[in-house]
């Protein structure tokens, strides 16, 4: 797996929490956002709004200062993003050193159990979470009952009864948080999160296959002319070949994935490629990268 990149855009709050939830030194993404997020692998991105695309797992700064942060609260429901919301909980506290629970609203005793397995399977990964659940009537009794000083973490709206009552009129969530608030929302990862440079398996159209095979260390390799990807070249076809014969003349018709998809592509041409490193490429045609066996599909 490659090491994951935080970028940030321009926002308040935005260079602050993203240097808080990376592990390095994050990026600033500027211009397109889309190619900007690709070119330079961008795993998770803090901006002043959620993107029209869903590339990246986003998140979104609300009136944060990470100063006064004491604590940390993921306010959970069923939605997809509630995972996500505990992991940036927890990336929070981890980097502060501060406490961090995940914690939902329950309306009655039938509820409450429901909401307890929730939160159960929610914080199983992270076994320094504390867990709460809150007999309420919204999801906004969460906040009478947190620190002063803690920063809530919320999923993007949803259609569950617990995002309706977070987004609703009267009922906005983040804004009464005492710490500001963190929206977010996830996204499967990418083909071009995965890809990267694999010197030993991309070749050009003009080399012998003589050549090749002393380059090669894959069952199949990529040929690229001029930054392109333009087919495809296997190992059995190199050996088989008069050593002098080029690659434009062994390759096979490009196969790839686009760098957009979700890596679950990568595995549909496993088989199809032998197992060899799987091409990605952008939406012109360029070569971006490969992804080698054992990173996809995740």
């Amino acid at each position: 797996m490659t090491a994951e990149v935080v970028g940030w855009s321009r926002g308040e709050g935005c260079a602050e929490v993203a240097a808080v939830l990376a592990d390095g030194e994050p990026i600033r993404v500027e211009g397109d956002l889309r190619r900007s997020c690709v070119e330079s692998r961008v795993s998770l991105l803090v901006a002043r709004k959620f993107s029209s695309f869903e590339l990246v797992p986003v998140v979104v700064p609300n009136a944060v200062d990470i100063a006064s942060i004491g604590s940390v609260s993921a306010a959970v429901g069923e939605g997809p993003h509630s995972p996500f919301a505990v992991d940036v909980a927890s990336r929070v506290g981890r980097k502060l050193g501060i406490p961090v629970e995940v914690a939902t609203v329950f309306r009655d005793d039938e509820d409450r159990e429901r909401a307890d397995l929730r939160l159960f399977h929610l914080a199983a990964p992270y076994p320094d979470i504390a867990r709460r659940s809150v007999l309420g009537a919204s999801a906004v009794d969460l906040v009478d009952a947190l620190e002063p000083s803690a920063l809530i973490v919320v999923g993007a709206p949803g259609g569950s009864w617990f995002y309706r009552q977070i987004y609703g009129p009267g009922h906005k969530l983040a804004v009464a948080a005492p710490a500001g608030a963190l929206l977010v929302r996830s996204s499967p990862r990418r083909a071009f999160h995965e890809a990267r440079d694999v010197n030993d398996a991309i070749v050009g159209v003009h080399l012998s296959a003589r050549d090749a095979l002393q380059i090669v260390g894959h069952s199949v390799a990529a040929v690229a002319d001029g930054g392109n990807l333009v087919g495809i070249v296997r190992t059995s076809a190199l050996e088989a070949a008069d050593p002098g014969t080029v690659i434009g003349d062994l390759m096979e018709a490009p196969v790839a994935v686009e760098a957009e998809e979700p890596l679950s592509s990568v595995d549909e041409l496993r088989d199809f490629l032998d197992g060899g490193p799987v091409p990605v490429v952008d939406g012109g045609g360029r070569l971006v990268g490969l992804v080698v066996a054992g990173t996809g599909g995740r």
